[in-house]
């Protein structure tokens, strides 16, 4: 793989006046050519570079052309990009703030005010608001002779994201270009993107599912990008640009099932890829869009691994499969059960080196380079994985035997009645706690319903009812 700056220099002149990247202004969608996304992203890192910015810089802002050229600019041209969730709060800042030094903070202006929270405790940092200085710093840019230098080192650090902002302190998660985009060729060879396909991105950028399978790849691929203007008008603005790739997590693909029309589906059909990833997607609701022809792939991936570990195969009719490992990964089933079913881990070259100032003691990742995901699974002879819960989620009884707490919990759900269930471990056993209104004696006859369908070592011994008073318990 080459570096992002290389990709970007060729796109200039390969796909020059072609649409790359499209943003609702008005009452319509305006496209701005490779030529000029890369002649902006160019001159955005001379002004950068020119005003001694560089080093790790943050991004805090929502989706919008803006944060896209300041990314490619960053990780192209200037250092390292930073890019956070624009709702988090000041607390949230000052946390990624004290975990890694950053030179500069481009922010979205209704952020100014914990940006302004941020620089009492940091105010040696430069911070800019993206809709008042981005077309300054492009003029300045412009105004700067050559082309900027590249960031050729394809093993330094490109991007730090996160794990987390609100309790203690975050993860740090340092990927290079190399770990970035060493899914590429993988991807491609399961799912051939080229620059016919049409992406529409209404998944943040800052998250590294969207903002590399979603977006950093389309400068690979060549294909155009439309940026979602408003997350109630998905339906909309899809049935207006239909699209060949997106990606979408279980929750939209709801929403999108519950408005279904005949319209909507043939939109749907239209995609070449619609990926879902994120959490688990529901069997039922993948078996209802596949065999009405959409092409719905199941993906599951991890921030330290720079997204994809697996993803579903076009045409695979397993819906209990979660995806199908992708070529260049090791994964392994760490200390597997009797069925097979152990922590999944994976190594390869998309896989972090490893937190920033952890200690061993807290790290995921082994001396062998393996992320510990913290997901259980298991693998079949195809590379098909098979996600059981959270490793931290798993009830190990008297005599053995897993159980794992997801799937009860979501047995338990099916009654509509039921607001909340929490399923934990009470003496070797599985124990609920239901929120309901239901009166006590329709609560033990449901549950009693929900065991009878269970193997005896994984039925629910106990039970606490909690409604307004709090009720009793079953063995």
């Amino acid at each position: 793989m080459k570096p992002i700056c290389d990709y970007l220099e060729e796109n200039r002149i390969k796909w020059s006046e072609r649409p790359y990247i499209s943003v609702r202004e008005g009452d319509g969608f305006v496209s701005r050519t490779f030529r000029q996304v890369t002649e902006d992203v160019q001159s955005l890192a001379k002004a950068l570079i020119a005003r001694g910015i560089r080093g790790n810089v943050m991004l805090y802002a929502q989706n919008s052309y803006q944060w896209a050229a300041a990314d490619l600019a960053l990780m192209g041209y200037v250092g390292v990009c930073v890019p956070i969730d624009r709702e988090w709060t000041a607390h949230d800042v000052c946390h990624v703030l004290s975990a890694v030094d950053v030179s500069a903070i481009f922010y979205e202006r209704d952020r100014a005010w914990v940006i302004g929270e941020a620089e009492k405790q940091f105010p040696g940092i430069r911070c800019l608001c993206l809709e008042d200085c981005f077309e300054q710093l492009i003029q300045e840019g412009r105004a700067v002779a050559g082309t900027p230098e590249g960031r050729r080192n394809r093993e330094e650090t490109a991007m730090i994201l996160f794990t987390s902002g609100t309790t203690n302190r975050p993860k740090a998660i340092p990927l290079t270009q190399a770990n970035l985009l060493h899914n590429w060729d993988a991807l491609y060879r399961r799912t051939p993107m080229s620059d016919a396909d049409v992406s529409y991105i209404f998944l943040p950028l800052h998250h590294v599912y969207a903002g590399v399978a979603n977006f950093l790849y389309t400068v690979i691929s060549g294909m155009q990008v439309y940026l979602c203007s408003d997350r109630r008008r998905i339906l909309e603005e899809m049935l207006e640009i239909r699209p060949t790739v997106v990606c979408t997590v279980p929750l939209i693909l709801a929403r999108i099932y519950e408005a279904l029309t005949p319209q909507i589906l043939e939109m749907l059909q239209n995609i070449r890829f619609l990926y879902c990833g994120g959490s688990f997607t529901d069997p039922e609701m993948k078996r209802f869009f596949i065999e009405n022809g959409v092409t719905l792939l199941e993906a599951y991936g991890t921030t330290e691994t720079s997204s994809v570990i697996a993803l579903a195969r076009p045409g695979d009719r397993d819906l209990e499969c979660n995806g199908v490992v992708l070529d260049g990964l090791d994964v392994r089933i760490d200390r597997p059960d009797g069925d097979g079913v152990g922590e999944v881990i994976v190594g390869g070259g998309s896989v972090s080196a490893g937190y920033l100032d952890r200690n061993d003691s807290y790290s995921e990742f082994d001396s062998q380079g393996f992320y510990h995901t913290g997901d259980l699974g298991r693998l079949d002879g195809e590379g098909r994985l098979y996600l059981k819960g959270r490793k931290k989620r798993m009830i190990l009884t008297a005599n053995g035997k897993n159980v794992y707490v997801d799937e009860l919990e979501e047995l338990i759900l099916e009654n509509p009645a039921m607001r909340s269930a929490v399923v934990f471990e009470e003496n070797f056993h599985p124990a609920a706690r239901v929120y309901t209104d239901l009166p006590e004696q329709e609560v033990y006859a449901y549950m009693e319903k929900v065991n009878a369908s269970l193997p005896k070592y994984k039925r629910i011994h106990t039970i606490y009812i909690k409604s307004e008073t709090e009720g009793g318990r079953i063995k």
